[in-house]
């Protein structure tokens, strides 16, 4: 019966995510035009994050005359092993790319924060001090951080950077809106499928919990923002990130964004629209 059961989830890939897209769509509120044209802070916890979860938005804001500023929080050292190239030399490749991609994003600015990739809860206060004087130098009107269901086996850096961001907001003198992006997030059924040779009894058994999970996007991502005009400018800025798009090593072991569930959850990214949770947050009186 488990096997029938995720055969059928998952027997016609490509309408089962159109579906998933199509409802996710339909239940989103576009962003009104206004808000776009607010100031902005990306918190982004590696190089390449801040495309992929808001590109097409920063070039939308930009359209509408925001000043958007980044801020890395990771040195981006541990997306590909030591034994591949270099800790230091992949910092020096992901901060240029970085600054290839802001400049096609059309960015007024980039902070890098350089805290070790995948170490950055333990960095949490001096991160947090580091993010409450940015907050305090830019003041900004919105500030983008990842969604608070990020999965923590794929994107420890992306719990972190929002924990640590809304910490910082607690001494955040003005009210705020929080938008929050998924990236790794769509790393779950129905946003992708089932991984092959993991569809028995057992499986769906341990993974039950995760079907629910993937749905909380059609009730917590209600706000939406079409990209669609500026689709094509952001995926040339995502291309700008090499290192995670292409083999830069010959090796069978550089893994590349592309590589990632067939290829179903790097769609996501390449989509029409960009979906969010946005909350006002208010000061503490």
């Amino acid at each position: 019966m488990a096997n029938a059961i995720a055969e059928t989830l998952d027997v016609r890939p490509a309408k089962r995510f159109h579906l998933a897209v199509q409802l996710l769509t339909l239940v989103a509120t576009e962003v009104h035009s206004k808000s776009l044209g607010q100031s902005a802070l990306i918190f982004s916890p590696h190089p390449d994050d801040e495309c992929l979860g808001c590109g097409g938005t920063i070039l939308k804001k930009k359209q509408a005359g925001a000043t958007v500023k980044l801020v890395h929080m990771t040195d981006g050292s541990g997306s590909h092993p030591a034994t591949l190239i270099s800790r230091q030399e992949l910092i020096a490749t992901r901060h240029r790319e970085a600054l290839s991609a802001a400049a096609i994003l059309g960015v007024d600015d980039a902070y890098f924060l350089d805290f070790k990739d995948q170490a950055l809860s333990t960095n949490a206060t001096d991160a947090t001090q580091r993010v409450v004087e940015i907050l305090g130098k830019e003041q900004p009107e919105q500030i983008f951080v990842p969604y608070r269901r990020e999965p923590m086996a794929q994107a420890a850096d992306h719990v972190a950077t929002t924990n640590i961001v809304w910490s910082a907001l607690e001494s955040y003198p003005k009210p705020v809106m929080v938008w929050e992006y998924p990236v790794w997030y769509w790393f779950h059924w129905p946003w992708v499928g089932f991984q092959k040779g993991c569809l028995g009894r057992r499986y769906l058994a341990k993974n039950s919990l995760k079907l629910m999970f993937g749905c909380h996007a059609l009730l917590e991502l209600r706000n939406s923002v079409n990209i669609q005009d500026v689709l094509r400018k952001k995926i040339a800025a995502l291309a700008e990130h090499r290192s995670q798009m292409t083999e830069l090593v010959p090796n069978p072991a550089w893994t590349t964004l592309g590589k990632v569930s067939g290829g179903e959850w790097l769609e996501m990214f390449c989509l029409d629209y960009e979906f969010f949770r946005c909350t006002l947050h208010h000061p503490h009186a």
